[in-house]
């Protein structure tokens, strides 16, 4: 039986490392770090695998703003107020809290707060204190003891000080938890990998409030500002029996447009890994936009040349004026922009009222499927004979092309490897024509189709016992 994996929330003021303690406890650099407080926004997780415990972790925004951050104003903006929900459910969920200090501050006002809020929650909490690298910071942070607080934890976790003994402290908490909890609900047999599906876009095209919409809660932080998430965030959904790992992302914009140094610049660069780790890409496009931009064709591209799954999701399309031409319309002139790209899938959704929304994960899920899709060897060499038979390439000197053999060696994207005695002369155009002639008997929608030309001469497939197809 599958045994669950507890969940680990870090919560503190703005700006005491949080996301630092996060990369640390992960192993590798996941959530953005910036010495500007407020930079996370939402929740991010992570799985931890250590020896002296696994544990689920969870990375969250400063629960109190910093002074000065409202723009002067003493209310806290709706987007702080989403910020601070986003932290206060993910308390709520979690099996064990890390409560994080900031040591080279003493007792800060908020503090009090902070341990206020965790008693109230009535959680298993571990206190930590951070940015300790100096015995005299470490002896100085013995202050927040007098918050009534039994047992602290002193860290630096930019320098990986006390990590360990940190991550034995955690296992050892979730032991004495588990050992408490006499009414185990039955566990669950191990599934399957989730299909992971990363969200991409230009800033404030609606990803997170698709996915928000898809989850039936305001899971992830959204606004009218661009650039409001900042992290790659997962979400885990199951539609049908199914499980996905939805992964929103920052919104990419032109390298031109972005400083080299910066939070959005790292924001751009996991948005990037979220697209290398994913199954199926949906690239959302902004209906009140018009047509498909220069940065758009970028981001088809990537996804392109990185062979994973594409579905083309078309949002905010409930504000658009229109009639029963306008789809074909849009459809047309996303096929014109996006050149090489007419296998993926479009569909016209709504964020907002949640219109078609579901759709994009069941097409994702199709899509999937369709790039793990094998054919037989026998019955892609009869595919290509047939199609070559009905529209020969340019003979050579007289000598006609002759494919001799062809397999499928890959998925995800599906690959074939074709041996020519002339592959020079099978270019571009012509391997298009192959590929649309498999498509017309295994469409790959959402895939692209590869092909690795090889050559061999008719000496080689002799003695290899393999006649030309053609």
């Amino acid at each position: 039986m599958a045994k669950r994996i507890p969940l680990v929330t870090i919560v503190g003021r703005a700006n005491v490392g949080k996301s630092t303690l996060f990369n640390a406890l992960i192993g590798q650099r996941r959530a953005v770090v910036d010495d500007a407080s407020g930079v996370t926004r939402d929740r991010n997780y992570a799985l931890v695998r250590k020896e002296a415990a696994t544990f689920t972790l969870v990375d969250t925004a400063g629960l109190f703003a910093e002074a000065g951050e409202s723009a002067g104003a003493k209310e806290i903006s709706r987007l702080e107020e989403n910020v601070k929900t986003q932290t206060e459910i993910a308390i709520d969920e979690s099996d064990l809290v890390l409560v994080l200090f900031d040591g080279t501050h003493g007792v800060h006002p908020r503090d009090a707060e902070v341990v206020q809020i965790l008693r109230q929650s009535k959680k298993p909490v571990v206190w930590v204190v951070n940015k300790c690298e100096k015995p005299s910071t470490e002896l100085a942070a013995s202050e927040l003891y007098s918050l009534g607080i039994e047992e602290l934890h002193f860290i630096s976790a930019a320098h990986r000080k006390g990590i360990k003994e940190l991550i034995t402290a955690i296992g050892e908490k979730l032991s004495e938890q588990e050992n408490k909890e006499s009414d185990e609900e039955p566990q669950k047999e191990p599934q399957a990998e989730p299909i992971k599906i990363a969200v991409l876009g230009k800033p404030n095209v609606g990803k997170s409030t698709v996915i928000n919409k898809l989850i039936g809660q305001e899971r992830i932080v959204t606004s009218d500002v661009a650039g409001t998430t900042r992290d790659n965030i997962d979400v885990p959904l199951v539609v049908d029996g199914q499980d996905y790992l939805l992964i929103d992302t920052a919104g990419l914009r032109r390298k031109a447009k972005v400083k080299s140094v910066s939070v959005e610049r790292y924001s751009n660069l996991r948005s990037l890994k979220a697209l290398a780790r994913c199954d199926v890409a949906v690239l959302l496009l902004d209906a009140t936009q018009g047509l498909p931009a220069d940065q758009d064709i970028k981001i088809a591209s990537l996804i392109h040349e990185r062979g994973r799954g594409l579905v083309i999701a078309v949002n905010k399309w409930d504000l658009i004026e229109k009639d029963h031409k306008t789809a074909k319309a849009f459809k047309d002139a996303i096929h014109a922009a996006f050149k090489g790209m007419r296998y993926a899938p479009i569909l016209f959704i709504s964020g907002l009222t949640g219109r078609r929304c579901l759709s994009v994960v069941k097409k994702a899920k199709f899509v999937y499927q369709s790039s793990k899709e094998r054919i037989k060897t026998a019955d892609i060499n009869k595919l290509l004979a047939d199609a070559m038979h009905v529209n020969p390439p340019p003979v050579v000197r007289g000598e006609p092309v002759k494919l001799f053999f062809s397999t499928q060696v890959d998925v995800s994207p599906p690959t074939f490897v074709l041996f020519f005695n002339h592959p020079r002369r099978i270019d571009q155009s012509y391997q298009r024509y192959l590929k649309n002639a498999i498509r017309e008997q295994y469409p790959f929608e959402g895939c692209d189709i590869r092909f690795i030309v090889r050559k061999r001469t008719e000496k080689e497939a002799r003695r290899g016992g393999v006649e030309a197809h053609y």
